[in-house]
């Protein structure tokens, strides 16, 4: 009994142990932290389609400041727009959809704090907080909303982790737990990152000319100067200057290709809009006044819109005047204006209004240091700081960190239109004259002779006949005996008759005058209706290719002037704001555009002007030497005054007397006289091949046959050369 006993109690202390055990454990386990349970999912799950966002906004803190900047880009009637910056349009649209592709499938990763004492170590502190007193690890706060209110997705990017690449400590503005996430993180607040690049949204190899012109102010009359003209016809062709002394300037390339690089891809800084009345803008794009009707017909009104317009020019730089001579109206620009044609006709206008200085937000939606009208003759009066001194290392700095300043200038972009860029002026074709004589049909070709009707032979006249029975009869009539016959009725060989007269054949033709030849020569006489033919075919050729051309131009000019009124529509609103820098790239004087031309020099081994002739050199010049050096000295190569070129050509060879005695003892072939028709033989055989001394040989001279060159130049028919 007693061994039964105690094991029992031994079954029942076990027993309790292990229950005590397990209860234990089960008391001692550490609650399921929720926080953890996320890591792996998305932040906005819902979040799936970046189209659902109707508004962006990004909220950037910068601590030498202590100061939020908010960039907010919005949707309104489909164009996403920039509330901060007087709704100007945000044409970025690539970076639009890459900043709500941002927080699209973004995940939790590994949960590096759950308590908010760590936010300023990691930067996730929320820079919209004001309760916070900290200024210290803000991050960058990038929100995506729907119906302008409601976030789809919202996060709080704080600082990158040193190893890896795209990852961040990340926080969601409502938890406290900070993650480390991968992130392709692309946020801006500035606004040129969000507007479009391009402003003039030209290709530089359609720019055919660039001109830089000023206004000069004469009392009150207006006139405009073209200070510089710069001109090409091909995008390969190198731009020519107007007015340029190719002798002793050239033009200076690099600063000319810096111009285009600015023209090309024209960046803002800032924009301001123009007046507007009820809404919309009072000055068109080409300068004339929008009013609505009531308004319109109310003169004062009309002078206080003006005079509205003119203010608002007047502190930026600008005026509006009247162009009596054109009967139009024209842009008055303090720093002048640079105008950009294209080939398809479009001239960009630059207009240059006042500089200015500001800080970010005063240069890119303006402010009292923005909108001052000019400083600059305040500035001029104000002595400058001595160098080394702290106010001077301010201004230096732009005014320290807190106060950076950046020179601007003010723009004002319109486009008009001119046909003459389009190319030369298209010539009518000339329809030719019908040549006398020729007989053409209804459409204009030549009739030829098979398609005349035939015509009757013509009867030949009595007298006619008379003559041909005569010559026919004597033509058969026998010569007499002993009678002469004509000169021209010898039959003899003509070498016979040359054997005869003692003179050879060859010889005969070679004396031969050239005019005999020539008279011999049958002259073509030209086709008249082949001539008129090929000329009315040429011109239909050319009056279908008028036809064409005329077409193709008419739809140019249509397809610029849509061109101008479109991006008249679209600059019409706004002052934009450029920076200095870009200005003095495009508003170049023509001092600025040429340079010194350089002379080259000679390569080495080439002869210089004033440098002797190397020994052995021979003197190719036709003159000789009148005027040797003094004393003995000689010339390289000795001449003989009368045996150069120039005296040989200049004395006639003198004729040589026959001899007394023939050559030949032998009589001649042929004894009896040449008849008087035959010409003078040459000089004896015995003569004629005599040699000649190599020292008595005469000079050839340029053959009096060859004529000198003819100019083949044809003066324009406008009489131009």
């Amino acid at each position: 009994m007693n061994t039964s006993s105690q094991t029992i109690k031994f079954v029942v202390v076990a027993a309790v142990m292990a229950g005590l055990a397990g209860l234990t454990s089960i008391a001692t386990r550490p609650t399921p932290i929720d926080e953890f349970a996320k890591v792996g999912e998305p932040f906005f799950g819902d979040f799936k389609d970046p189209n659902l966002a109707t508004a962006v906004r990004v909220v950037a803190y910068n601590e030498d400041t202590a100061s939020a900047r908010v960039f907010t880009v919005e949707n309104k009637d489909g164009v996403w727009r920039i509330p901060s910056h007087h709704n100007y349009p945000a044409d970025g649209k690539d970076r639009l959809a890459r900043t709500a592709q941002t927080l699209i499938g973004v995940k939790r990763g590994a949960v590096a704090s759950r308590v908010a004492a760590d936010h300023e170590r990691f930067g996730v502190v929320n820079p919209l907080d004001d309760g916070t007193d900290t200024l210290k690890g803000r991050g960058q706060r990038l929100t995506l909303l729907k119906d302008s209110d409601i976030a789809v997705a919202d996060l709080i990017i704080g600082k990158k982790l040193p190893e890896g690449e795209n990852r961040y400590y990340v926080r969601h503005p409502e938890e406290k737990e900070t993650y480390i996430t991968e992130l392709e993180v692309d946020i801006s607040t500035k606004f040129g990152d969000w507007v479009e690049a391009d402003l003039l949204k030209l290709d530089r190899d359609d720019l055919t000319r660039l001109q830089a012109r000023s206004t000069k102010i004469e009392g009150r009359d207006f006139s405009e100067v073209v200070d510089a003209s710069l001109s090409r016809t091909k995008a390969s062709d190198d731009w020519a200057l107007e007015g340029l002394d190719e002798e002793t300037e050239e033009v200076n390339k690099e600063d000319i290709t810096a111009m285009v690089n600015v023209i090309d891809n024209l960046k803002l800084s800032g924009v301001r809009r123009k007046p507007e009345l009820a809404g919309k803008p009072i000055l068109r794009g080409d300068l004339s006044i929008a009013l609505p009707k009531s308004a319109a017909q109310n003169p004062q009104i009309v002078n206080q819109v003006i005079d509205m317009v003119q203010s608002s020019l007047n502190s930026k730089g600008f005026l509006v005047y009247e162009n009596r001579e054109a009967n139009d109206f024209r842009l008055y620009a303090k720093a002048g204006e640079m105008v950009a044609a294209t080939k398809d006709g479009v001239q960009f206008h630059m207009s240059f209004g006042n500089e200015f200085e500001g800080s970010d937000d005063e240069i890119e939606i303006g402010g009292t240091t923005a909108e001052t009208e000019d400083t600059s003759s305040a500035e001029e009066q104000k002595p400058a700081d001595p160098p080394g001194s702290k106010d001077a290392e301010d201004e230096e700095d732009g005014g320290g960190k807190d106060n950076k300043k950046t020179k601007s200038r003010y723009l004002i972009v319109r486009t008009s239109f001119d046909e003459d860029l389009l190319g030369p002026k298209l010539v009518l074709p000339v329809k030719p004259n019908v040549p006398d004589g020729i007989e053409v049909d209804a459409d204009g070709n030549v009739v030829k002779p098979a398609e005349k009707e035939a015509e009757k032979p013509v009867e030949p006249k009595a007298d006619e006949e008379d003559a041909s029975a005569k010559k026919a009869a004597d033509a058969e009539q026998p010569a007499e005996a002993g009678t002469d016959k004509p000169a021209d009725a010898d039959t003899r060989s003509e070498d016979a008759k040359a054997n005869d007269a003692g003179t050879d054949k060859t010889a005969d033709n070679e004396a031969k005058p050239a005019e005999a030849t020539e008279t011999e020569e049958k002259v073509a006489t030209p086709n008249l209706a082949d001539i008129y033919q090929r000329a009315i075919e040429k011109f239909r050729a050319d009056q279908k290719k008028y036809d064409a051309d005329v077409k193709v131009l008419e739809q140019k000019i249509v397809d610029g002037k849509k061109k101008v009124d479109e991006l008249n529509e679209r600059f019409a609103d706004w002052f934009y704001v450029i920076t200095e820098e870009d200005f003095g790239k495009l508003r170049l004087n023509r001092d600025q555009l040429v340079k010194p031309k350089v002379k080259e020099e000679p390569k080495d081994g080439d002869a210089k002007s004033g440098d002797a002739a190397p020994a052995g050199a021979v003197d190719k010049t036709d003159a000789p030497i009148l005027n040797p050096p003094p004393g003995d000295a000689k010339p390289a190569v000795p001449v003989d005054a009368e045996k150069t070129p120039a005296t040989d050509a200049a004395k006639p060879a003198a004729a040589k007397p026959a001899d007394a005695t023939p050559a030949d003892p032998k009589p001649a072939a042929a004894e009896k006289a040449p008849e008087a028709s035959t010409p003078a033989a040459p000089a004896t055989e015995s003569d004629a091949n005599k040699p000649v001394p190599a020292d008595k040989k005469p000079v050839k001279t340029e053959d009096a046959s060859v004529p000198k060159a003819v100019s083949t130049a044809v003066p324009a028919k406008d009489g131009s050369n």
